[in-house]
């Protein structure tokens, strides 16, 4: 290769070409967590009863039929539940999703967000779940009880959304490899043993 084409072939070697370069925007994650899940549950059955456009997303088989059967007992529909792997852009273009929990992975959501074009998702987490007890979940719900907050509330908080993301990448490090699993729980007990 002749020296000149060598250094019109190297990016590196022309800063003002980086310019140009589509950079991916990570997708903001709005956390809405509630002291335990029941509490969640019955967020999720009366948001769909509130707008029954609304999709669920879960990661999980198991997460997936528990919130199947809470919506089977109070008549709703179940055709708007979808497991992660199932779910597509075209099929959620323009409606309003909501994920059940998270993935331990936070490279793996990431993917699956970036494929659903979204600017920004919502999760719904309680920190009952298994993510959270390994990660002290139940210091924070001691602290939400002292003040005074009910099962059926939940907070927002920039805090929590930081440990969450945390804790997600203290397992990224640890795991070589993302063995399949039925719930939040064996994920875990398979892929990062304590």
């Amino acid at each position: 290769m002749q020296p000149f084409l060598f250094l019109l072939s190297s990016p590196s070697n022309f800063p003002m070409l980086n310019l140009f370069k589509k950079k991916n925007a990570e997708i903001k994650v709005i956390d809405k967590i509630w002291m335990t899940q029941e509490g969640k549950w019955n967020a999720f059955a009366d948001l769909a009863k509130k707008d029954p456009g609304t999709f669920f997303i879960a990661w999980f088989d198991e997460t997936r039929q528990q919130l199947e059967n809470i919506f089977t007992a109070k008549n709703l529909s179940l055709q708007i539940i979808i497991a992660a792997r199932e779910c597509s852009n075209h099929q959620l273009i323009d409606k309003p999703v909501i994920f059940i929990e998270h993935y331990p992975l936070r490279s793996k959501e990431q993917l699956l967000f970036d494929s659903l074009h979204r600017k920004e998702v919502m999760i719904y987490s309680a920190l009952d779940e298994p993510l959270f007890t390994r990660f002290g979940g139940e210091k924070i719900i001691q602290m939400m009880k002292q003040l005074g907050m009910k099962d059926t509330e939940s907070i927002e908080n920039s805090l929590v959304s930081n440990a969450i993301r945390n804790a997600q990448e203290k397992i990224e490090k640890k795991v070589l490899l993302d063995q399949t699993a039925r719930s939040q729980d064996d994920w875990l007990s398979k892929n990062f043993p304590s």
